[in-house]
């Protein structure tokens, strides 16, 4: 994981407790001591990412850092040493998700990973490009995804169609699942808060607090809420990346 405390400047660094705290002034070059390869890969997104870090971290600071670990640890469980290189994208798909996802929780805000059909979109598009990355890659090897080597011929009629059938449900299962899990989530949101209003105009005793216990019920399912939005996003990146690398290996 990217550690300032491993970052040191060739100018701009003096001693000093003073020092320590102020924002570190990058230059023209970086030197980092104690790193391993998965740290210098994307170099890019390695400076950006220093941009403004303190030697000290603060805790918006350590934050970045434990995100950037996540993710990294993620292309490297699915992709192998390989998968540094597409570390930037995994973690572009993944904050943008997680992102819409938690601000789909806000009153009066629709982002798109709430409509089914923007997911689904976004799915197609991710798999569409994975498919011609791998044609172009592996050319007609890329036929074995339908019929796995060494399986008999005579089992050709049966594996084929199931295969083909299994491959390109993925572009659908794929975006259908992220848009399900949030679009569930804010039906029970907005029948426990329909049902507590209705019992609150009720006038009743009872009708009064049911409200207050179904508008306290809110508290836990928002909170719940909030954790399918990591997890659905963290999902879809996982899967995304194990694509990529039955992609690349033709699993």
């Amino acid at each position: 994981m990217l550690s300032c405390s491993r970052i040191f400047l060739r100018q701009g660094l003096s001693t000093g407790a003073r020092s320590l705290a102020a924002p570190i002034q990058l230059t023209s070059y970086i030197h980092t001591t104690h790193v391993n390869k998965d740290e210098t890969v994307a170099s890019g997104a390695l400076i950006e990412a220093a941009k403004g870090m303190r030697v000290i971290p603060t805790r918006g600071q350590a934050a970045k850092e434990k995100l950037y670990g996540f993710v990294q640890d993620l292309c490297k469980q699915n992709l192998g040493e390989e998968g540094y290189r597409y570390f930037p994208f995994a973690l572009g798909l993944f904050t943008t998700i997680g992102f819409c996802n938690v601000t789909n929780l806000l009153p009066y805000i629709e982002m798109p990973t709430q409509i089914i059909g923007c997911t689904v979109a976004m799915s197609t598009t991710l798999i569409a490009g994975l498919t011609i990355k791998c044609i172009a890659k592996h050319k007609l090897d890329f036929a074995s995804f339908f019929f796995p080597p060494g399986a008999p011929i005579g089992l050709a009629p049966l594996l084929v169609p199931v295969e083909t059938i299994s491959f390109f449900s993925r572009a659908v299962s794929l975006g259908v699942r992220l848009g399900a899990n949030l679009t569930a989530g804010h039906m029970i949101l907005h029948i426990i808060s329909d049902f507590g209003a209705q019992m609150l105009a009720s006038g009743t005793v009872g009708g009064g607090i049911g409200g207050v216990l179904c508008t306290a019920a809110l508290v836990p399912v928002c909170i719940l809420e909030m954790a399918v939005a990591v997890v659905q996003a963290y999902v879809f990146c996982m899967l995304t990346t194990m694509y990529l690398n039955d992609a690349h290996e033709l699993h």
